[in-house]
């Protein structure tokens, strides 16, 4: 029984990837973020711009998600059918995982913390290393290969940046930017793909 459920898990993960959708998401997401952390210092200036923006981070996600679950329903789920999303909260082993790894890089990041301006240049590196993990989370459950490759990008590119001395905000900028286009490109050939694919039939009933 828990095998079998844990098969139906897998299924709704990976046709939640299938079309594309969720990677052109995320790399608008991750191009709004390169943007913020690019002009960071001239944002920060105002006392409430802090929380403004994480309030309008969480707004463009879920607006993001709804789009995505529009567009579903009028391309996707016509085509190969309807599945609902899965949240990722229902596996015990994932939430593990994701504790686990919060905590370690909390304790990284305290560390980092107190070397000094020295320590906050591998800060790119970190961050690097947060979209390394989730990348290869990703693909470890959609077992699709090009999310091992965001993984590899995400590492190499967060420690080249670490070693270039480039300064904290910009260095994570460069590299959700690299994230970001790297997403829309894949996210579009997966899209094409899938509608290249799966060809959208007409109703026999309206002929």
């Amino acid at each position: 029984m828990n095998k079998n459920f844990t098969n139906v898990q897998k299924r709704a993960i990976q046709y939640w990837f299938v079309d594309g959708l969720a990677e052109l998401a995320a790399g608008l997401v991750s191009l709004f973020l390169a943007i913020l952390f690019w002009i960071w210092q001239v944002v920060f200036m105002w006392r409430w711009s802090l929380p403004v923006i994480m309030v309008a981070g969480l707004g463009v996600s879920f607006g993001l998600r709804l789009i995505i679950q529009r567009i579903k329903e009028r391309t996707t789920y016509l085509r190969t059918g309807y599945a609902a999303p899965f949240s990722g909260l229902e596996h015990k082993g994932s939430i593990a995982i994701v504790v686990a790894f919060t905590l370690l890089l909390l304790g990284l990041n305290y560390y980092l913390s107190t070397q000094g301006p020295q320590g906050l240049l591998w800060s790119p590196g970190v961050a690097g290393l947060v979209f390394a993990f989730i990348f290869a989370w990703t693909g470890a459950l959609t077992k699709l290969r090009r999310f091992y490759f965001l993984a590899l990008l995400s590492l190499c590119v967060g420690v080249a940046l670490a070693v270039s001395g480039m300064d904290y905000f910009r260095g994570v900028g460069v590299l959700a930017g690299v994230v970001g286009l790297t997403l829309l490109y894949q996210g579009y050939r997966a899209r094409k793909a899938y509608i290249r694919e799966n060809p959208l039939l007409s109703n026999p009933i309206n002929e």
